[in-house]
């Protein structure tokens, strides 16, 4: 039988989906210290695979998926700030107080939890890759997290 594996890293989504809640309160709340995250878009991901299950050559391949530029949490809010024109900045929070806050917002205690030990591991290093799989795929560069913020906000 013939496979493939695609390991999609984390989602520009995840954080564009915020961009509301992020500029209501003025803050992107995290415990990533300055881990850099490889986010790419759901679309670009999509895109990686109708390409590999459309076309010849990659039976027994492992392709990690990940945006070209990686960012910060801080990065995040400076380009949220910029593509905005209002101020937003990034709040490094301790994680039993970044889960509380998550807990405050009303998200169930699991995801509070997969939310919080995620941005533990974007500090460690675990959201990012220098893997140009996802470019080589799709045959162009990846979305770049400006190009999303800009969509999020309807500009």
């Amino acid at each position: 039988m013939s496979w493939v594996v695609l390991r999609n890293g984390w989602y520009l989504e995840n954080y564009t989906s915020q961009v509301p809640l992020y500029l209501r309160t003025g803050a992107v709340p995290g415990s990533a210290g300055t881990g850099r995250v490889s986010a790419a878009s759901r679309r670009d991901c999509a895109e990686a695979a109708a390409t590999v299950l459309t076309s010849e050559g990659h039976a027994g391949s492992v392709y990690e998926l990940g945006g070209d530029t990686a960012f910060t949490l801080a990065e995040l809010a400076a380009a949220l700030s910029t593509a905005a024109g209002q101020g937003v900045v990034y709040n490094d929070l301790p994680v039993e107080q970044y889960r509380g806050a998550l807990l405050g917002a009303g998200l169930p205690a699991e995801l509070a939890e997969v939310l919080s030990d995620s941005d533990l591991g974007l500090g460690r290093g675990e959201l990012f890759t220098v893997s140009s799989d996802l470019r080589r795929l799709i045959g162009r560069p990846t979305t770049t997290l400006a190009d999303a913020l800009t969509e999020a906000l309807g500009s």
